[in-house]
C-alpha cells in the first residue's frame, strides 16, 4: 500500500513538453550504446496577441482567401530535434511506422544541446525521448494508409514496457 502511493508521488522532470507536428529528416544511429533515432519535428504556432488585435481594428467581412493570408502572417514555425533513444527493437519499431510528412504528438524532455560550427559553439533545442520513461512518441496522421496503425501503436507501448 505504501509503495503503491509512493509510486504516484514520483518525481516527474520538470522540463516534460508535448509538441504536435510534422516529420522531417529522419536519421538513425547509436548514441554511446544507446541505439538512436532522430528527426526534426516541425511545429506551427500562432500569435494569438497580434492575430486578436487585427480582428478589433478591422470589422468589414473579408474573403476567405483574404483570411487565409492574414492567419499566415501571424503563424510562426518552430523545428525541434527529436531523440528517441531506447533498445534496437524500439527504434526498428519507431522506424517501421514513422516516415517524412507525417503528424505525431512527442511527450520528452526539453534539453538544450551544444554544437559547434565552424569554431562556433551554439545551442539548439532538442526533446529526449527515453524509451519508458514518461515519454512517448504517438502518429496522429500519415500520409499513408495505415490499416494496422493501432497495431504498431502497442508494437510501440510493448517494447516501451519491456524496459
Amino acid at each position: 500500500m505504501l509503495f503503491a502511493t509512493l509510486k504516484c508521488f514520483a518525481i516527474r522532470p520538470v522540463n516534460r513538453v508535448t509538441l504536435v507536428g510534422a516529420v522531417h529528416d529522419i536519421q538513425t544511429g547509436f548514441l554511446e550504446r544507446h541505439s538512436v533515432f532522430q528527426f526534426t519535428l516541425t511545429c506551427s504556432l500562432l500569435d494569438f496577441q497580434k492575430a486578436s488585435a487585427v480582428q478589433v481594428k478591422s470589422t468589414a467581412p473579408k474573403t476567405a482567401s483574404a483570411v487565409g493570408e492574414d492567419v499566415d502572417k501571424y503563424v510562426s514555425k518552430e523545428q525541434y530535434a527529436v531523440r528517441c533513444l531506447g533498445s534496437e527493437s524500439y527504434t526498428d519499431a519507431l522506424k517501421g511506422f514513422l516516415e517524412e510528412c507525417c503528424i505525431v504528438r512527442v511527450v520528452g524532455r526539453l534539453k538544450t544541446i551544444e554544437a559547434s560550427d565552424g569554431g562556433k559553439k551554439q545551442r539548439f533545442p532538442c526533446i529526449i525521448v527515453e524509451q519508458g520513461r514518461w515519454s512517448s512518441v504517438s502518429l496522429l496522421h500519415s500520409s499513408r494508409n495505415q490499416k494496422r496503425d493501432w497495431q504498431l501503436q502497442n508494437l510501440l507501448l510493448s517494447t516501451a514496457l519491456v524496459e
